[in-house]
């Protein structure tokens, strides 16, 4: 019942789109400021969502690492009219290489994802549901944070999934059909060499979709926040992040 469908040797130092990285102690990096920005309004409606961002990064020198990071955790709980639940859940571990384009207002060295490069998360399908599901709830956190990442399998505009994070706490467990397309083309490969990963940002999405009491049409609720957790996760989405990814499903 998955419904997603989306948004080498190691060596001293290499090329990151137009400057050149290295694999420095997250001590050594210049002061910077990362964030995550909208693009456009996130749109949703009873069969699914869609978020577009991307990331500046403002360093008062020249920045070391060639990509952002990011740790997806997702679990989907779908509740049915007996009551019964069937949860399908996922870990990915994704980068975005950063490319040089100036200084801004302040005279910080400025960095953003090459042009044309999003991030982009959406899914769609949940009208195709049977009737005997009442709602589902979908619960998608995301930890980002700057690395130094080497030997992956970058698309052109420079993304690629990664095997795991540097310390292995968190492994790629995704389906087949997620991120399809760049599934069909792109090996899982890669290795974080070093990342700033004590200094973690955050960002998650919600989607609730249930049917009306009266009438049984689908209706459905969807938040984005930036910048936080959320209050309310699953308690597999909690332990995952806190205790480290053993294992995700297709449903259950």
């Amino acid at each position: 019942m998955l419904l997603l469908a989306t948004g080498g040797t190691l060596g001293g130092c290499a090329s990151a789109g137009n400057y050149v990285a290295k694999p420095v102690a997250p001590a050594a990096l210049p002061a910077y400021e990362l964030q995550a920005t909208l693009l456009s309004d996130p749109t949703h409606d009873a069969d699914g969502y869609d978020v577009s961002l991307g990331f500046e990064l403002r360093a008062s020198d020249e920045f070391d690492y060639n990509a952002v990071v990011q740790e997806i955790v997702q679990e989907a709980v779908y509740i049915r009219t007996d009551g019964r639940e069937f949860h399908e859940t996922l870990s990915l571990v994704e980068s975005f290489k950063l490319r040089r384009v100036g200084r801004d207002e302040d005279g910080r060295i400025l960095y953003r994802l090459p042009s044309f490069q999003r991030d982009r998360h959406f899914e769609r399908g949940y009208l195709s549901v049977g009737p005997m599901i009442k709602s589902i709830d979908v619960w998608r956190v995301v930890r980002y944070y700057p690395a130094y990442v080497d030997g992956a399998d970058w698309t052109d505009l420079g993304f690629a999934h990664l095997p795991q994070t540097r310390n292995g706490a968190l492994k790629t467990v995704i389906p087949g059909n997620f991120n399809e397309s760049h599934q069909r083309s792109h090996r899982i490969q890669g290795r974080i060499v070093q990342d700033d990963r004590q200094s973690e940002r955050w960002y998650h999405m919600r989607y609730h979709w249930y049917r009306e009491p009266t009438g049984n049409r689908p209706q459905a609720d969807f938040e984005f926040v930036n910048g936080a957790r959320p209050g309310d996760e699953s308690d597999w989405v909690s332990n995952t992040i806190k205790n480290n990814n053993r294992s995700a499903n297709a449903g259950e």
